[in-house]
């Protein structure tokens, strides 16, 4: 290559307008020449001089008005020089991670972190009813208002104190720092992490200094009741001195009093009531899975218990327990359920799933489960998918957006090696808001009328016909996996599909279910 050829590809560079061929030949030139690459090292130190010097003028503008002329205005032999620097710096970059066009396209294509109002999380309850609100454990809480109408209600804020809640009360949550109690009363506990939170209330200023301590707010009295369980506290009564309240001291009005420690539930206490709730629902639940089992319109069912028969097993309970359907669980592990003392199965690896052979054809189906979902990861997370997805097969996911997306394969007559399907949308059910919370998600089809009606937690979100819908069409699914999709062959490589999260209960009937019966299915079940 001749300088001349070299200035040019140096100039197209420095431009912007090489092409793809001629910056392969540039490349191929630095590698094979030592003059070259001299260049470059004579241009680079070149470069930094005068960028030195550069740097003591605010702009570039004055710097230039103020060079001489034939600096000012470069000469044919800077421009290959200060084009060397260019390549130098842009191919340190390519081989550092790209160029800087290509790091800026990167940056536009990426979304926007997602952001949070939460301040803290509803850590566990029991017969809780709110006020119009909807919660449930494990559920981020934003700030301002909310009321609590009766039960108990754990609430740990993010800078790590804990509140226990005892209905009926109204709170402001204002920060992970600070709270109001403006009726009701609670419980406080603050590890050293969170020295400094602040809990008011009507008439009275609470400075934790690490301590485990309570208020009553009536609003029938002119000051809340303070208790120090633990600790000290610094109360600021209005129209009063502050005063420091120590370890078994309590304050009524302005009166130091003894400690009174029944008056308050404690942690301990309310875990005890909690794990007696999930008891008590478990029990219910078991008790009600024997009596639902015996329904003949039960294709499978599979409650998802653990049993010591085999830690792989996933038994079917329906049709007198038939064992030729009954799932093998790989890669799925066994993890708690909706309740302590309930099992569930866990699918957070690529390779997680279960594996089942379904027989038979049918004219209806329904699909119910108990999921958690821990995060929508992937275009598809599935719930329940056929292998070869035939016409006729049915799938059932969770779409990027968060919407349920139930479908069904069709045949093309017209192209048989097409893959046709029917698919119906739910509107966006999975938010980052909900992830981690149990839910009772159902779908029911029916092949004559098309109609695919989906539910979520016992509530009808969407139904519809599709416009390729045809009276008829037999449903099957022989092989097909809970929580992902398909086995890789060495021809053949299946996207990933597991669930990122839990599932907890899974029924598949051959009919489709009335919006009564699926509403049954989730106040049974419910968690909490």
């Amino acid at each position: 290559m001749t300088t001349d050829e070299l200035h040019h590809l140096l100039e197209a560079w420095r431009d912007g307008t090489i092409s793809a061929d001629d910056f392969a030949r540039l490349e191929a030139q630095l590698r094979e020449s030592a003059e070259a690459r001299r260049l470059w090292r004579r241009s680079a130190n070149l470069d930094s001089a005068l960028r030195d010097w550069a740097s003591r003028d605010a702009g570039l503008g004055s710097w230039l008005h103020q060079l001489p002329l034939d600096v000012a205005r470069p000469t044919r032999w800077l421009w290959p020089l200060a084009a060397a620097l260019a390549l130098l710096l842009g191919l340190a970059a390519f081989y550092l991670g790209g160029h800087r066009a290509a790091r800026r396209t990167i940056a536009a294509a990426t979304p926007a972190e997602h952001t949070d109002l939460g301040c803290a999380v509803l850590a566990q309850t029991v017969n809780a009813q709110w006020d119009k609100v909807s919660v449930h454990a494990g559920d981020t809480l934003n700030t301002g208002a909310i009321s609590l109408r009766s039960g108990l209600a754990q609430i740990d804020f993010f800078s790590g104190a804990s509140l226990i809640v005892e209905g009926p009360a109204e709170l402001n949550l204002v920060s992970p720092w600070e709270a109001v109690c403006r009726q009701g009363k609670a419980r406080v506990r603050v590890p050293p992490a969170a020295h400094g939170f602040r809990f008011t209330a009507p008439g009275m200023k609470l400075v934790d200094l690490g301590t485990e301590f309570a208020i009553n707010v009536d609003p029938s009295q002119r000051q809340p009741e303070v208790h120090v369980f633990n600790g000290e506290v610094i109360a600021h009564p209005d129209g009063a001195a502050e005063m420091h309240l120590r370890q078994g001291q309590s304050l009524r009005g302005a009166t130091l009093a003894s400690l009174d420690p029944q008056a308050f539930l404690s942690h301990g206490q309310l875990d005890q009531l909690v794990a007696e709730q999930d008891a008590k629902r478990v029990a219910g639940w078991w008790q009600w899975s024997l009596q639902a089992r015996k329904d003949d319109r039960l294709l499978v069912y599979y409650p998802l218990r653990h049993t010591p028969e085999w830690e792989r097993l996933v038994n079917n309970v329906a049709n007198h327990d038939d064992k030729s359907r009954n799932g093998g669980a790989v890669g799925a592990v066994w993890t708690q359920g909706r309740w302590a003392g309930k099992d569930a199965l866990e699918f957070k690896r690529p390779g997680s799933r279960v594996r089942l052979m379904l027989d038979g054809t049918y004219d209806a189906i329904t699909f119910a489960c108990w999921a958690r979902v821990d995060g929508i990861d992937r275009k598809y997370s599935a719930l329940i998918l056929t292998d070869g997805y035939d016409p006729g097969a049915p799938h059932w996911q969770i779409f990027e957006d968060g919407s349920l997306m139930f479908s069904i394969s069709y045949p093309d007559t017209d192209n048989p090696a097409v893959k046709r399907n029917q698919i119906y949308f739910s509107p966006p059910t999975f938010t980052a808001a909900n992830s981690g919370r149990w839910q009772h998600l159902a779908v029911t089809y029916d092949n004559q009328s098309g109609m695919a009606i989906q539910y979520v937690n016992g509530r009808e979100v969407s139904r519809g016909v599709s416009q390729f819908h045809q009276p008829g069409r037999p449903i099957h699914f022989g092989p097909c996996e809970l929580g992902n999709w398909g086995l890789p062959t060495p021809n053949h490589r299946f996207p990933i599909r597991n669930l990122n999260g839990s599932l907890d209960e899974f029924m598949i009937y051959k009919a489709a279910l009335s919006a009564d019966e699926i509403r049954q299915l989730y106040e049974v079940g419910k968690p909490d």
